[in-house]
Formats: C-alpha cells, sequence, structure tokens
C-alpha cells in the first residue's frame, strides 16, 4: 500500500457514501457504496479474503475518492448512476443494453389504443410486459385484434367526434368511435376486455366469446358464429405460446443463477397474471468466483434502474447472510419501491409452483452458460486463448495438439487415469485413452502420475497404434508434485515437451498454471523451480484451461464410477440386509477394501455417513458369522 492511499484511510469520515478506486491512469477500476465509508474502504487493505475479481483490482489501485451521502439509499442511487457512466472493469456490469418491449393502452385517451412501447412513461397509459422481443408483442397484438376491435389510428377522438368511417371500420377492425358508431361505455367495456387478456385472464375473455358464438349459431348468424370461432383459435393459440406454466395470481418476477469456473449466467422470468410472459438470460463474463448474492445485487440496481416495470416481488435463489447484505437488501427494497410506486420485496421460493419456477430459471441459465461454453470454439477465443497460452508459455509455436491427465481413485482401489486430447482447442476424443493402475496399488496422485506417462511414452517410443503423435503441450491435474513427477518420467524417456500443472483453488474451481515462467510473464512464486500463472486476467485462457481440465476430470470420473460399480456389483456385502447399492458404494469409498470393512469395529462403521446404528450392527456381525451360516 502506498504511503498517499496510507494518509487518506486516516482521513475517511464515519458517514455513508459512495466510493470510486482508480488505478495510476485515473481509469475509475470500481465503484462501490457504503454504509460506512471508513470501515467498507479499509476493509479492501486489510488481510480480508475478497473474490478473485476484487483481488485482481485492489492490486491495481493507485488512488481513491469517495462522495458522502446523507443515506445509505442515497448512496445506492448515486452509485448505480456512477456504475452507468463510468462503467468500471472491475463492477459486475449488466452489459446487455437491450430494450425490451412492452405493450401499452392508452387509458389517458377517451378511446383508448394499444400498442408496442420501447420504455414506460408516467403518462397514464398502462403498460404489460416487459416482452422477450418485438415478436412476442406483435403476435400479441395481432391476437388482440382479431379478438376486441380496439381504433388503429392515432386521431384524437373526443366523446361527440362525426368523423366519415375509415377502412377500418368498413373491414371490420374498427369499430369507428371518430364518428359515434359506439358509446363510450361499449368502447370502455372492449378495452377492459383487452386488459383482462394481457393480464393473463384468458378463459374469462374465452367463455365470453364461446356464449356469443352459441348465442349466434341459436340465431342461425352461421357466419357471425364462425367469426367467434376463430377469434376462440387465436386466443387458444396465443395461450399457448405465452403460457409456460400457470403459478398463481401473482405478478412476479423469477432472478436465478448458475456458474462454472469462470462465467455466471443470470435468468429471469417475468410472470404477469399467473403466466410466463417473457424471459431473458444475462452473462457475466469472468464473475465465476463471485458470489450469487453480489452478481444479483447488481443485476437488480442496473436492470429495474432504467424504467421497467417493477413487479410486487422479485423471488431470488439465494438471499443475503451477513449483516451488510441483509442492510442492502433492505435499501434495495425501499429503493424498488420507490420505483414501482407500491411495495415491492425481494424473497426466495420456498415450496410449491413458485420453487419449481425458480429451479427451472436455474436449468435455464445452467444450459445458456453451458451453449456459451460450446460455442467457445465457434467464434475465435479458442484460437486467441491458444495464442495466450503460448505466450504465457514463452513455447515456440501455437500448441496445436494438447494431451491433459488426471488420476481418479476410489479409497485404495478402482485407481485410474485419464488421457484427453485436444487438437487446435476442440476435443479430440479418438485420442483419449483411459488406464487402470498395475504398479501403483495404493492412492498415490504423484506415483500414479508418473506410470501413466511412463505407459503412454513408452508406447510412443515402441511406435504403438495410436500413440505415435507426441504433443506439442502436457497438462496435469495437480500442482508442482506432479509437474516434477511428469518431467522426471520425460527425461527417462528423453523426450522434451513443455509440461505444466492445473491448478485449482480451495472451492475446486480452475485457478493457475504451474510450471516454469520466463521473467517477462506477471507470475506468483510458487517454489524454488516452479512459479505459479494465475488465469483470471485473461478471460479466454481462463476459460480454455477450466474446459481441458473438467474434460479430464470428468473422463477419468466416468471411468472410475464404472470400475466400482463393476467390481462391487456383486460381494460379501450383498446378504447384509438392508444394505443395498448405494450403502455398499459408500462403505467401499469410506474403507476402500471388502477386507477394511470386514475388520471395522462398529464404531468405525457408524462413523460412516449414511450408516445407521442397525446398518453397522448388521454389517459387524455378518462378519462374525461361521462361514456356514452366510
Amino acid at each position: 500500500m502506498n504511503h498517499t492511499i496510507q494518509e487518506d484511510l486516516k482521513r475517511l469520515p464515519e458517514k455513508p457514501g459512495v466510493y470510486i478506486m482508480r488505478n495510476a491512469e485515473n481509469t475509475v477500476l470500481y465503484v462501490g457504496k457504503a454504509r460506512v465509508l471508513k470501515n467498507r474502504v479499509r476493509s479492501y487493505f486489510q488481510n480480508t479474503p475478497h473474490s478473485n475479481r476484487i483481488t485482481v483490482m485492489i492490486s491495481q489501485i493507485d488512488h481513491f475518492e469517495y462522495i458522502v451521502c446523507d443515506s445509505e439509499y442515497e448512496a445506492l442511487l448515486l452509485e448505480n448512476n456512477l456504475i452507468k457512466k463510468y462503467k468500471p472493469k472491475y463492477n459486475v456490469l449488466l452489459k446487455d443494453d437491450k430494450g425490451f418491449p412492452y405493450i401499452k393502452v392508452t387509458l389517458n385517451e377517451t378511446f383508448p389504443r394499444v400498442m408496442l412501447a420501447r420504455n414506460i412513461k408516467k403518462d397514464g397509459s398502462k403498460y404489460f410486459g416487459p416482452y422477450h422481443s418485438t415478436w412476442a408483442v406483435n403476435t400479441t397484438l395481432e391476437a388482440i385484434k382479431s379478438v376486441v376491435t380496439l381504433r388503429p389510428c392515432k386521431k384524437n377522438i373526443q366523446a361527440n367526434s362525426n368523423d366519415r368511417p375509415c377502412l377500418n371500420y368498413h373491414i371490420g377492425l374498427c369499430k369507428a368511435p371518430c364518428c359515434g358508431k359506439i358509446s363510450t361505455e361499449d368502447y370502455s367495456s372492449m378495452v377492459d376486455e383487452v386488459i383482462a387478456f394481457l393480464n393473463g385472464q384468458y378463459e374469462e375473455l374465452k367463455n365470453k366469446l364461446h356464449e356469443k358464438m352459441l348465442s349466434e349459431a341459436e340465431a342461425l348468424n352461421f357466419e357471425q358464429a364462425a367469426v367467434y370461432r376463430e377469434k376462440i383459435k387465436a386466443i387458444e393459440q396465443l395461450f399457448e405460446k405465452q403460457k409456460i406454466v400457470t403459478v398463481s395470481d401473482d405478478d412476479f418476477d423469477t432472478v436465478a443463477i448458475d456458474k462454472n469456473d469462470v462465467d455466471a449466467c443470470l435468468h429471469v422470468f417475468f410472470v404477469r397474471g399467473g403466466n410466463v410472459v417473457g424471459r431473458e438470460f444475462f452473462m457475466f463474463e469472468g464473475a465465476g468466483t463471485d458470489k450469487d448474492e453480489t452478481i444479483i445485487t447488481s443485476f437488480i440496481k442496473q436492470f429495474y434502474a432504467d424504467n421497467f416495470l417493477v413487479p410486487p416481488k422479485i423471488y431470488v435463489d439465494c438471499l443475503p447472510e451477513t449483516s451488510e447484505e441483509i442492510e442492502e437488501r433492505k435499501i434495495l427494497q425501499e429503493w424498488l419501491s420507490e420505483v414501482r410506486g407500491a411495495k415491492c420485496e425481494i424473497l426466495t421460493a420456498q415450496r410449491g409452483n413458485k420453487k419449481k419456477l425458480a429451479d427451472m430459471a436455474k436449468m435455464n441459465a445452467g444450459i445458456a452458460l453451458a451453449n456459451k461454453t460450446s460455442s467457445f470454439a465457434g467464434d475465435g477465443q479458442v484460437r486467441k486463448a491458444l495464442e495466450i497460452l503460448q505466450q504465457v508459455l514463452n513455447l515456440d509455436r501455437i500448441p496445436e495438439r494438447i494431451e491433459a491427465y488426471d488420476i481418479s481413485n476410489t479409497g485404495d482401489s478402482e485407481i485410474n487415469a485419464s488421457l484427453v486430447v485436444f487438437v487446435n482447442g476442440i476435443p479430440y476424443k479418438k485420442g483419449y485413452r483411459k488406464y487402470i493402475m498395475k504398479e501403483v496399488q495404493q492412492r498415490n496422485d504423484v506415483g500414479s502420475m508418473q506410470e501413466v506417462l511412463r505407459r503412454r511414452f513408452s508406447a510412443y517410443k515402441e511406435n504403438k497404434e495410436g500413440f505415435s503423435v507426441l504433443p506439442d503441450l502436457i497438462l496435469v491435474d495437480g500442482g508442482a508434485g506432479q509437474v516434477a513427477a511428469a518431467e522426471e518420467i520425460l527425461a527417462e524417456k528423453k523426450i522434451r515437451i513443455p509440461i505444466y500443472g492445473m491448478v485449482k483453488d480451495d472451492k475446486h474451481r480452475t485457478r493457475s498454471l504451474v510450471g516454469y515462467f520466463t521473467d517477462n510473464i506477471s507470475v506468483i512464486d510458487n517454489r524454488s523451480n516452479y512459479k505459479e500463472f494465475v488465469l483470471k486476467n485473461h478471460l479466454e485462457l481462463w476459460r480454455f484451461i477450466s474446459s481441458v481440465q473438467d474434460e479430464a476430470h470428468r473422463f477419468a470420473i466416468t471411468h472410475n464410477r464404472n470400475l466400482t460399480k463393476k467390481r462391487y456389483k456383486f460381494s460379501a456385502l450383498d446378504n447384509i440386509p438392508s444394505i443395498g447399492e448405494k450403502k455398499k458404494f459408500i462403505l467401499l469409498k469410506h474403507f476402500g477394501s471388502l477386507t477394511a470393512i470386514r475388520n471395522a469395529t462398529v464404531e468405525e462403521l457408524l462413523a460412516v455417513k449414511g450408516i445407521s446404528k442397525t446398518n453397522a450392527e448388521n454389517i459387524y456381525a455378518h462378519f462374525r458369522k461361521p462361514e456356514e451360516d452366510k
């Protein structure tokens, strides 16, 4: 920490406000708000844990400034405006600037119209939405037009107007209020039907039309009855297009998040009148290590500030836990209520259809995130990642062929390894290989890594089919120990290939590469021979290494599970009462072998999660029966 920052920290007031972090070039890095500026700002420069994003940001701070506010509520409003103004790199930003369309009913006019609107104004009109696309709005408007013929023109029509009727009247698309063909009362009744329709009351309008159809049919007015029949069909079609699930008679939004090692995706459902009328998702690049609460709070501030209709309730898939986060939620609810003009609450869905909808939102967020990951190769990002990788590792050329290794085991049994191959950054599944350890008989990741590499490169030396091509780069799951072990094998085989370890953080997310790095690369000292390159500053490279590590792990763990199921499909545990496949697997995973289970005491068996006292006593008794009684 430089001397200027130390002095500025001493002068911070114990008041609410907004702080702005800047780098040496005076670029805004981050904007935040605080209930107590002194406590919040000082926390950045103390030995307290932060997310990866904030840790990187702190390392770049040259100086900061702050603005004192009268209340935390005022600070929230100012923070939101400054984030929009500066778009700081290390804030969680809602980058999607698309405007969502609405349906507007002009209740401020004597003879209201229904139309598409791009934004909400306080003009006395009633708005419905947001809808996920203009197509959805136009489809809805077409259906309304076929059912209820509100006027389409922009004329300023008064109750006593007496103009000539236009073509719309003659072709049945307008009741001609401009020339007194319909009273204000009857026209208002039509407007009420449109509003009921847009509120999701499809059945009520459909039933009215059905009654009219039957009435016309009984009067032998079959042509008019057919018109009503077609209107009913139009309503049913629109109802099916718009309706995902009927939840309740409420208006609310449901927000959920899914994350991978690098990115986060937020999905929101818009529910009006109990029906899902729209949905949208937003990608937050590089926010995979941020807390869900942080992402949701940033989303709410930015999304609902842009004149979006604020519903009475917003359901989120996680609520704040710390006192500071709880206070933030209260301030957010106060602000949302003011924007809405009525009470707005932030809640979690606990049960029933709302919980199902929240689960559906999370599932859709996961799908959108997976689709982004799968499209990673097609938009040039993989090539960019490989170019960065070449620069970071100081390779002679772009690593077109990469081999990655991972070890998996169940205790001291089912020790296996995976070899996955990436060619030009794309998984090359014909090159995948599975290994079951032959030399290593106990859990030993370093020894297992050496065995699989020795076998793979012995196959190369022997020119075995499928092993004749050497990779440009080897990546192993693990840190310096695995890298050193791998280098020993290649030295033994007299093969020169760069080797680096893929390291995960304490939450099992891809964090860094470990190995030899040139001095011109910004790295962290790890141990005497190796250094660690943290990936979070290079999103494309981070995504790529994460995908490689995940694929190697997936392939290894799938093979391990298959081996475990095969080995223990039939065992001495099968004849023990109340011990099924699940508990059998749990026991074998915990103890590592059948012999260890056989020799375990009741107390040791009880220490296994999922094993009851009755289970433990049955197992203990079974292995101590005379052989003929088993």
